[in-house]
């Protein structure tokens, strides 16, 4: 009994150090002149280790980030949200090609609603979460058919 007590309080603790968590060191929010704001909401950093335990190889592991966004829409108008669109830059490494995310569909989100979105991220050649990144949103918000203008978010990346 006191075995599975402990079992259920270690498996409880993983899985709360598991969770999303606030952003090391980020830029704020992004708001646009039409009243659309967007903001990280959570940050979760993980690394896929290769399949072999006892590898010298160390290009095998690869870093997985996962966003929670907040959009809150303060205008009279549907903002339509083109995740597609968003991408996530290693700000330390302006080589690498920007990661897009795994999903694409369009998310609308109502006046004076506010969504939460979901999205994950594999960029490329970043071995591990203790980088600087930028989630460039340019063209990726649009109200009545037009683009908004809303700058980058950086943050720091921990794990």
């Amino acid at each position: 009994m006191k075995s599975a007590l402990m079992f259920g309080a270690a498996a409880v603790l993983v899985a709360a150090g598991c969770g999303y968590h606030a952003p090391y060191m980020g830029s704020g929010p992004s708001l646009s002149n039409q009243g659309v704001e967007v903001r990280m909401a959570g940050v979760r950093c993980y690394v896929n280790r290769g399949a072999d335990p006892l590898t010298d190889a160390t290009d095998e592991d690869q870093a997985g980030l996962e966003l929670k966004l907040q959009v809150n829409n303060t205008s009279d108008q549907i903002a339509e949200v083109a995740e597609g669109q968003i991408r996530l830059a290693e700000t330390d490494m302006p080589a690498a090609q920007p990661a897009m995310p795994r999903q694409s569909k369009v998310i609308s989100v109502l006046p004076g609603e506010t969504k939460q979105v979901r999205l994950a991220f594999m960029p490329q050649g970043v071995p591990d979460c203790r980088h600087s990144f930028a989630l460039e949103l340019a063209d990726t918000v649009e109200m009545a058919g037009s683009q908004l203008d809303l700058s980058p978010i950086t943050f720091e990346g921990k794990n």
